[in-house]
């Protein structure tokens, strides 16, 4: 301390005998930079540390300067906070609107589905009603639209018998005695693609549906009398309109209800055993009715 006091003086000596400046003035100016050489001395500027700037999102406040851990500690106990040592924080970015997106909103946009379904098929013309089994399966390519494969079966078996007797048997009970005649079935397979649009948000769900592919069908005979018999195995395009309702169940099973129509012309090719000759013959497989399902997805 001594030794700067003496420094300046022998400056303010210089300045005065060189330049003549007065000197009240020079003493004032002397004494102000002796000041503020001393304050910049004693004092220097305190250095900022990057990891004392506050966090975002931070309710607790940041204090400017260098500090270790343990002072860190002491701090926030001596202000009742819990220490946090982390540097860095994050928060997922959400849609706009903040909203999480739900469970579904991340699921695949195609769905697997299964149906299977029974019914009655009746073909146009005298030939009797038949049951109907099949299968429908695809993909939900949309809520509303679904595409894939089907396969039905529809079987119908006739018989014709003759009463060749009735009596009176034990109790008064009536016995009839018959011998049959001929026998037929039918057998008709439909192969099909589809695509199927329904409606939403509704609590029973109506939906549209149109199907086309190759459809077979066997008919087999026989005639007890004469002992003749007939086998025979048609194909050829078909295809199937149908409208219907859906009862959604829990998950994504519902039940179904649909009324149809099926529309084919199916044909074979035979020849004649005595001539030759080449025929074709075809079977008209029109006929409409109803399928009842049990749909659910995966």
């Amino acid at each position: 301390m001594r030794h700067r006091v003496v420094a300046w003086a022998a400056l303010v000596s210089s300045a005065v005998s060189r330049f003549a400046v007065p000197v009240p003035a020079v003493i004032v100016v002397a004494f102000a930079a002796f000041a503020l050489a001393e304050i910049a001395h004693a004092s220097p500027p305190p250095s900022l540390s990057l990891l004392a700037l506050p966090m975002a999102g931070g309710s607790e406040a940041a204090s400017v300067g260098t500090c270790g851990p343990s002072a860190a500690s002491a701090f926030s106990a001596a202000q009742g906070i819990a220490p946090r040592l982390e540097s860095v924080r994050w928060r997922p970015r959400y849609p706009r609107g903040g909203r999480e997106p739900a469970y579904r909103d991340r699921e695949p946009s195609s769905q697997g589905f299964s149906q299977i379904h029974a019914g009655f098929l009746d073909p146009d013309g005298p030939e009797n009603a038949g049951l109907v089994l099949g299968y429908r399966g695809g993909l939900a390519v949309d809520p509303n639209i679904q595409i894939g494969g089907m396969v039905d079966w529809r079987h119908s078996a006739n018989s014709e018998t003759a009463v060749i007797s009735e009596g009176v048997g034990p109790g008064g009970t009536v016995i009839t005695t018959r011998a049959d005649l001929a026998r037929s079935s039918s057998d008709l397979v439909p192969l099909l693609a589809f695509a199927q649009v329904s409606a939403g948000g509704m609590s029973v769900v109506p939906y549209l549906g149109v199907a086309g592919g190759y459809e077979v069908l066997h008919l087999s005979a026989e005639d007890f009398l004469t002992g003749r018999e007939f086998r025979g195995t048609f194909g050829g395009f078909g295809w199937q309109v149908w409208s219907g309702v859906a009862l959604p169940l829990s998950g994504r099973s519902r039940l179904t209800a649909e009324v149809f129509v099926n529309r084919a012309e199916l044909s074979r090719d035979v020849t004649d055993a005595l001539t030759g000759q080449d025929f074709r013959e075809t079977v008209n497989a029109d006929g409409s009715g109803m399928r009842f399902g049990l749909q659910w997805g995966f």
